[in-house]
C-alpha cells in the first residue's frame, strides 16, 4: 500500500462508501463501545451539523475513517481496515486540519486500556495521557485513558 496515493473523502459528501464505513465501523464497534449501525442509521447521523468524518480511499476500498464529534468537545476516534500500515496516523493528520477549519483549540480521544495499538497511533501524532478513565458500556466497565492534543 503507499500511503501517497490515498483519496481523502469527506463521507458527507460521498455516500458510495457509507456501506463500507459501517461493515469497518462495526467491526471495531467492541473497541469502540458501540453498538453496531446500519447504513440508514449511519445516513441519517451524517445529516447532523456536530460530526465530521473523513476516510482514507484506495481502489474504492475504504481503508480506515476518522471521526471528529463537534458535539464532545472535539473527542476523536479512527478505526483502519490493516492495522499498523499508517492509515491511522494519517487519518488523525486529516481530521486535525478539520478541527483547526472548525476553530477548535484541542482535541481527545478515549481508548480501551487493551487497545495498545490506537494508544500507540495517538502518542505518535503528539497526544499527551492525561489520565485513567472508566466508560461503563452494556453493564461493564472498561478502564481507558483519555490523551488530549492542542492545535
Amino acid at each position: 500500500m503507499n500511503l501517497n496515493v490515498l483519496k481523502i473523502i469527506d463521507l458527507k459528501k460521498d455516500e458510495f462508501f457509507i456501506p463500507q464505513y459501517v461493515e469497518l465501523r462495526n467491526h471495531y464497534a467492541d473497541l469502540l463501545l458501540t453498538n453496531s449501525v446500519s447504513v440508514d442509521e449511519t445516513r441519517e447521523w451524517l445529516a447532523r451539523e456536530d460530526v465530521e468524518v473523513r476516510c482514507l480511499i484506495e481502489d474504492n476500498v475504504l481503508m480506515g475513517a476518522a471521526i471528529l464529534y463537534l458535539n464532545k468537545k472535539g473527542e476523536v476516534a479512527f478505526f483502519v481496515k490493516e492495522p499498523q500500515k499508517g492509515i491511522g496516523v494519517k487519518l488523525l493528520k486529516i481530521i486535525e486540519e478539520v478541527a483547526k477549519g472548525k476553530k477548535l483549540n484541542s482535541l481527545w480521544a478515549w481508548v480501551m486500556s487493551s487497545n495498545l495499538a490506537a494508544q500507540k497511533t495517538f502518542i505518535k501524532n503528539g497526544y499527551l495521557l492525561e489520565g485513567e478513565t472508566e466508560k461503563r458500556f452494556k453493564d461493564k466497565v472498561f478502564p481507558g485513558f483519555v490523551s488530549r492534543k492542542k492545535l
